[in-house]
């Protein structure tokens, strides 16, 4: 089976007006379109194009995919947060549903029992923040404070800060989030800094969007990564991120576990946060990728939940008799991409399209011009 599928963007409030639209040739909606998600998620169940009662899952016999596929288009910061392992999760989730807390409460910490890495592929220019700096570049940066003509609270609050730190990065990061009602003066204060140190331009954006929030700090204290248009970065259970700008296509298991630590006016419970995070200072390295064949390029990450290859078919290029093991997703980013496969079924996919396709076939071919990426579940 091969079929088209489509869904609605999500309006969440940091979604972009343009990037959707301009780049994936999707209608505008005139507001925020921030999140299209290709996928038997009960948040938002893809559809079948040609006939939209029918949900993706209602294809599959009711049998959820072990993976999301999403277009994603930031125009301002998600929220700083985290996602658990695996045991964490279960435990969690069993957890609170011990405690009787309903499954749509606001302080509800686990959703489901699943996991939740993910990967974010960058369409466009992508702004991210992923995994904390050294302690040394967070200990230097609050010495630089103190030595900047800040204002007398902020510097203060920088040499206790530092004193935290001597103890570890935990207890700073818990002192920090546990500080909300009293940091509206010392973020106004770090965003002032800006004018002496391009350090701190980040923090004059975030306090803008979040006035007071322990977040425009803690952002300093992550790695800021900046990827080209083709670049990937993968985010494994504990590691700290926020997405700030751009589009980009991302995949991750289907799970909607989200632990938040600032930049957003949520919930946020600092211990459990505390208790998946990884602490460790994090190299940034780009997801790899490797040339499976000419025109077809396999993201290379440790998630046991999904694969995902970028397929670019050309005048010159058809990727023949792909043997894909499984039921995949298959979303066109650029130009035009004919999907076949061994049961004789085709379809043509124009950017911003996406499809279905089931394993009963044996082998898919690619055809066209374009890019499409394709997301498969693992065994």
């Amino acid at each position: 089976m091969i079929r088209k599928i489509t869904n609605q963007a999500l309006p969440y409030a940091w979604g972009s007006h343009t990037l959707i639209s301009d780049h994936l040739a999707i209608e505008a909606t005139g507001g925020p379109m921030a999140e299209i998600w290709f996928g038997t998620h009960p948040g938002s169940l893809a559809r079948d194009f040609e006939t939209p009662a029918t949900t993706l899952l209602d294809l599959r016999a009711d049998q959820p995919l072990s993976f999301l596929l999403k277009i994603l288009a930031a125009d301002s910061p998600l929220s700083i947060q985290a996602h658990p392992n695996r045991a964490q999760a279960a435990e969690g989730f069993e957890r609170e549903n011990l405690a009787g807390i309903s499954l749509s409460a606001a302080h509800r910490n686990y959703r489901d029992a699943g996991h939740k890495p993910e990967m974010i592929v960058a369409l466009s220019e992508f702004e991210a923040l992923c995994g904390f700096r050294s302690v040394e570049y967070i200990r230097e940066l609050l010495e630089d404070i103190q030595s900047y003509p800040a204002a007398e609270d902020l510097k203060a609050a920088a040499a206790h800060w530092q004193t935290l730190l001597d103890d570890s990065l935990r207890t700073l990061f818990s002192h920090l989030l546990n500080s909300r009602e009293s940091f509206g003066v010392l973020s106004v204060a770090l965003a002032a800094l800006a004018n002496f140190d391009s350090r701190f331009e980040l923090c004059l954006r975030l306090n803008e969007i979040y006035p007071g929030d322990p977040g425009v700090f803690i952002a300093l204290m992550m790695n800021h990564v900046h990827l080209q248009p083709g670049q990937a970065l993968y985010l494994p259970a504990g590691n700290i991120h926020a997405y700030l700008s751009g589009l980009g296509v991302e995949i991750m298991a289907a799970s909607d576990n989200v632990l938040r630590g600032g930049l957003t006016a949520k919930h946020i419970d600092v211990a459990e946060l505390e208790a998946i995070v990884d602490f460790g200072a994090t190299a940034i390295e780009f997801v790899k990728q490797v040339e499976i064949a000419a025109g077809l390029v396999e993201f290379q990450t440790e998630a046991d939940d999904f694969i995902l290859y970028r397929v670019e078919p050309s005048a010159q290029r058809v990727l023949a008799d792909l043997q894909l093991g499984e039921d995949a997703v298959i979303l066109c980013t650029a130009g035009e991409v004919a999907v076949s496969n061994s049961l004789g079924e085709r379809l043509v996919l124009q950017r911003g399209e996406a499809a279905y396709s089931s394993k009963e076939a044996r082998l898919t071919t690619f055809a066209g011009s374009g890019t499409a990426f394709v997301a498969i579940g693992k065994d």
